[in-house]
């Protein structure tokens, strides 16, 4: 299955400028019965709120407006598709996040009852610093890694 690039702020772009020119929605799918030919028609149409005419977008024999042409060629299924895909991963960033933040809270409320929180304040801003002057140094001591023991520096023996 090929990798689909998220959408550029450039696509977004192009597509909010296309459905700002389109006319503007809900659009509906209608049969139109012609009571003089008795034929029905299939149209798109817009009813616009401040009245009960509707105005057809899409029409069989009619004309299309070209900004509504533009906007229907560029919303194609895989665009489409590619709009859903990106809100999908934007919900996953939301959830994660959200996630994020509600260990963040239970910390909060671990340190302060504990009456740690400005000395857990301090240990933020003195590793801050420490990414600021040495960012390899701090790589190692990534939790979840073994970092290499310092040359010269004795490990330590447990003796039984």
């Amino acid at each position: 299955m090929a990798k689909h690039p998220p959408l550029t702020d450039q696509d977004l772009f192009e597509i909010e400028a296309l459905a700002c020119d389109a006319t503007p929605g809900p659009w509906e799918a209608q049969t139109v019965l012609d009571f003089q030919t008795g034929e029905s028609t299939r149209v798109v149409a817009h009813a616009p709120a401040s009245g009960d005419e509707y105005v057809y977008v899409v029409e069989r024999d009619g004309e299309m407006a070209e900004e509504d042409q533009r906007y229907i060629a560029a919303l194609h299924p895989d665009a489409a598709l590619r709009l859903v895909r990106e809100i999908r991963r934007l919900r996953r960033v939301e959830e994660r996040h959200q996630s994020l933040c509600s260990v963040l809270q239970h910390l909060n409320t671990f340190l302060e009852r504990r009456g740690l929180v400005s000395q857990a304040q301090r240990f933020v801003e003195v590793r801050a610093q420490l990414e600021r002057i040495h960012p390899e140094a701090l790589d190692a001591e990534t939790p979840g890694t073994a970092a290499a023991p310092a040359r010269g520096r004795a490990r330590p023996v447990s003796v039984v």
